[in-house]
């Protein structure tokens, strides 16, 4: 089986990565919040640091949060 190899130039920061999706959301995107994407393929550098891949970071669509205490009785 050949594993795909991966290139460093293809992936990018936390904080790169929401300043991505703040502009196409057109919305602040905190940098905590990328860990929490489900479809971004990651390489952890250290116990603290992580890339994330940039062609799945421009693929993403966050759904704005419903608002609580909304409720029509």
């Amino acid at each position: 089986m050949t594993r795909k190899i991966n290139r460093l130039e293809d992936y990018i920061t936390a904080h790169d990565a929401a300043g991505i999706l703040s502009q196409k959301m057109g919305r602040p995107i905190q940098p905590g919040y990328i860990h929490k994407l489900n479809n971004v393929r990651s390489v952890k550098l250290n116990n603290t640091s992580k890339l994330y891949h940039k062609a799945d970071i421009e693929a993403a669509i966050i759904r704005p949060r419903k608002q609580k205490g909304t409720q029509n009785n």
